[in-house]
């Protein structure tokens, strides 16, 4: 299709979805600068706020963002995955691309890239990053809050030169097989992120060993280290609904549930008061920014006793082990029993992260068919029954059971035939639910 007033929306949306997810296995950042290159650099114009991390990275984007917004700072916001539509990755203050500047943009990126020998070796994220960028500079961003796809050091987004601050979140296990096999491994490749004299904030509660390549990595570049102190914290209450604290004298409250984004929230504070060095915010700025924050899928009370007079119906993407930790708290805060759905992807290592939940819900019900590449059910079924005889010493006991399909398990979880319940296992199960 040459003409461009022929080229659609759903035909944008086709010329990235033809990407794979990966692209061709990289080694350096040379692909990805050779498409910018193509582009004439977008990236080199803008301000950025650079966010890595196993889990919490969504939503400390979200709470940097939301400050932003607030203060009237002009700013983008580029994350990964989207959970409802695909424009929901690439937003100026709060609103989505519009389907008209997206399929220009992405017109102007398929006429630069279509006679290049390697184009399909190219990942479908580098792509989208591409015109989040452009979108971003048309714009006239103040600041860019840019989000990592998968780890840091190789990531496509790790072209850009010089941040503003560098943010890096919580660090566990996850995607091993090309982050590697080690906590020491995985912050490697998350404290690429670090530049030459720019400041990085990094979570606490973190492994020793992630501290230590980090603080490391930090002072060979000559960045300034700011890990937030928790001598200073005081929580005042965690509930389904909200969380209150007091953090260096001044009080916050968090929409999103769990004490995990505490933690989340102690990094954007600190990120926020470097910023105060380039844009005019306020504490009140922060304090408002921190209340607005939503992320879908993360602790989310899809129904309560409170709002709706039944049961608990929580939704969360989390996959890997420091994720289902931290929901695992969320969960003691409702009454018993729980029921949990649950669906993975092949690719996850189910052994290591769900039997997290055996001493938090009573049952699980394993689905697959929300998306493509997911664990058949049954199979799920017999991993998790094996390791809860093994884990919890019971034998011949089972905990896991095939569900009949994952809309109909939802429609029992809403209805309260399961009294409370949890929906979890991956992102991918979130969207298909919030898509219903």
């Amino acid at each position: 299709m040459n003409n461009k007033t022929e080229f659609s929306y759903e035909n944008a949306i086709d010329f990235i979805m033809s990407f794979s997810r990966l692209g061709k296995k990289v080694n350096d950042l040379s692909r990805i600068q050779k498409l910018l290159d193509l582009i004439n650099n977008p990236q080199n114009s803008l301000n950025f706020i650079h966010i890595a991390g196993t889990n919490g990275k969504g939503s400390v984007s979200e709470m940097l963002s939301e400050i932003l917004y607030d203060a009237g700072i002009k700013t983008g916001t580029f994350t990964s995955p989207y959970i409802v539509e695909f424009r929901d990755r690439i937003r100026l203050m709060g609103k989505k691309i519009p389907k008209n500047e997206l399929t220009e943009i992405c017109y102007y990126i398929k006429s630069k890239t279509h006679n290049l020998y390697d184009e399909k070796d190219f990942s479908g994220f580098e792509i989208t990053m591409a015109i989040a960028l452009l979108y971003f500079q048309k714009a006239g961003c103040e600041a860019v809050v840019f989000e990592t796809g998968l780890g840091g050091l190789l990531d496509c987004t790790n072209v850009i030169k010089k941040p503003l601050v560098s943010v890096i979140t919580s660090i566990s296990y996850d995607h091993t097989a090309v982050l590697g096999n080690t906590i020491r491994e995985i912050t490697i490749q998350k404290a690429g992120i670090i530049k030459d004299k720019c400041p990085v904030v990094l979570s606490v509660n973190n492994p020793d060993e992630a501290v230590k390549v980090i603080s490391d990595t930090a002072k060979e570049k000559g960045s300034k280290l700011i890990i937030p102190n928790c001598s200073q914290l005081e929580i005042k209450s965690t509930h389904i609904g909200g969380t209150y604290f007091i953090y260096k004298d001044t009080a916050y409250f968090l929409s999103m549930n769990g004490e995990h984004q505490i933690i989340n929230a102690l990094s954007a504070i600190e990120t926020a008061r470097l910023l105060q060095g380039c844009f005019k915010i306020t504490e009140k700025n922060i304090q408002t920014g921190l209340k607005k924050a939503f992320v879908i899928g993360r602790a989310e009370v899809l129904a309560s006793p409170i709002k709706d007079g039944g049961s608990y119906v929580i939704l969360d993407g989390s996959h890997n082990e420091g994720g289902i930790d931290a929901l695992k708290k969320v969960l003691n805060e409702i009454p018993k029993p729980i029921t949990a759905i649950v669906g993975s992807l092949k690719r996850k290592n189910v052994r290591k992260s769900f039997p997290k939940l055996f001493d938090s819900v009573n049952k699980i019900i394993c689905v697959d068919d929300f998306t493509s590449d997911t664990i058949p059910k049954q199979e799920l079924c017999n991993i998790l029954n094996e390791e809860y005889s093994k884990n919890m010493g019971f034998e011949n006991k089972t905990i896991a059971v095939c569900g009949e399909n994952t809309r109909t398990e939802y429609k029992n979880a809403m209805s309260g035939k399961y009294q409370n319940t949890v929906i979890c296992g991956t992102l991918y199960l979130v969207s298909y639910i919030k898509n219903l």
